[in-house]
């Protein structure tokens, strides 16, 4: 798979162009409210990497990633958080140069405007999610990086600073605030490369963005790339800062290292997963921050897997699934 190929030839986000079998391609979009209060987070998945049920099927062979698409929705409120992930079937997939669509929702670009509707239920409590969510990017970057050097895993920063603007209509919610695009793809599992990895994306004054990537391979090689710019002029490499550790998740005690020359401090953790976190951190000169860490050797433990499904709707011929991936289902329950 060559991204960067890909890129040149079709001038577009990439949505119909093939996902190897056992492999994956990401879209990421998250944003802050201008008043700080407020956050989202946004992915769609064609082969979803956190998903038990791919995880299960590529251990028994060969599986098919646009069978575990998936929408992932998060917007953060002071005092709550409404957040969705939902697998549907390859027959719930329809996608094209310009758009994604995952069942009811999806991601359209046209120019530098992403648009994504959303049509969702909440887990674990099915409250309904839906709006629009518009993205205004400067430009699109031109540029892949590879995260380990067998070129199985590779990361685009595709608008280091774009602009956001929420309007939801349940919840009622609307506010507008500094984004950020990426996606990732991939020919093989992360778990199967990976232990474990640590990403921060830092919105700069005069629209410039700082992004580190820190990931460490079960060969023991190790990708550190430290990215300063704009969407509009590019993004330079600059010589990472020291390592320095955050407290670890409160419940969970996931680690999450940062990059960072004066220290940050943690705003608020967002996600507090066992084998995940989100934060959000503030540097010294006030810059809000991005962070997650990923623990792959978690994700990939027995407890972590039988507890997935509990946070994930898998939708099948229109029926919504429960239950651990590995032994019967044990409830069925009719999708509304």
């Amino acid at each position: 798979m060559d991204i960067q190929r890909e890129l040149a030839d079709t001038g577009s986000l990439g949505f119909d162009r093939s996902v190897s079998t056992n492999g994956y391609r990401w879209w990421y979009v998250d944003a802050f409210s201008d008043c700080g209060q407020y956050g989202m987070t946004l992915i769609f998945f064609i082969g979803s990497v956190f998903s038990p049920y791919y995880r299960a099927a590529w251990l028994r062979g060969d599986a098919d990633p646009r069978e575990f698409s998936c929408v992932n929705a998060i917007f953060y409120q002071p005092q709550s958080k409404w957040w969705t992930m939902t697998e549907r079937r390859a027959s719930d997939l329809n996608v094209s140069a310009s758009t994604l669509q995952i069942g009811p929702s999806s991601l359209s670009v046209d120019g530098n405007t992403i648009t994504v509707d959303l049509d969702e239920r909440t887990a674990p409590f099915r409250r309904k999610l839906s709006g629009k969510v518009t993205l205004e990017m400067p430009s699109v970057t031109d540029r892949c990086y590879s995260l380990h050097s067998g070129g199985e895993h590779r990361w685009w920063p595709v608008a280091p600073v774009a602009r956001a603007t929420i309007q939801l209509d349940c919840p009622e919610l609307a506010w507008c605030g500094t984004a950020y695009v990426d996606s990732n793809a991939g020919v093989v599992p992360l778990e199967q490369t990976f232990v474990d990895w640590h990403w921060s994306r830092a919105a700069l004054a005069n629209d410039q963005c700082r992004i580190v990537y820190e990931a460490h391979a079960r060969d023991g090689e190790t990708c550190l790339l430290t990215l300063k710019g704009s969407t509009a002029e590019g993004m330079s490499p600059e010589t990472s800062a020291p390592r320095r550790d955050l407290p670890k998740g409160v419940v969970w005690q996931v680690g999450r290292p940062t990059r960072s020359h004066q220290g940050l401090e943690v705003v608020n953790t967002l996600e507090d997963t066992p084998f995940y976190t989100r934060s959000h951190l503030r540097g010294p000169s006030g810059d809000s921050v991005m962070h997650e860490s990923l623990d792959l050797d978690r994700f990939k433990s027995r407890w972590v897997q039988t507890l997935l499904p509990f946070r994930i709707r898998k939708m099948r011929y229109g029926l919504a699934m429960s239950g651990n991936p590995g032994i019967p289902v044990s409830g069925v329950k009719r999708f509304e």
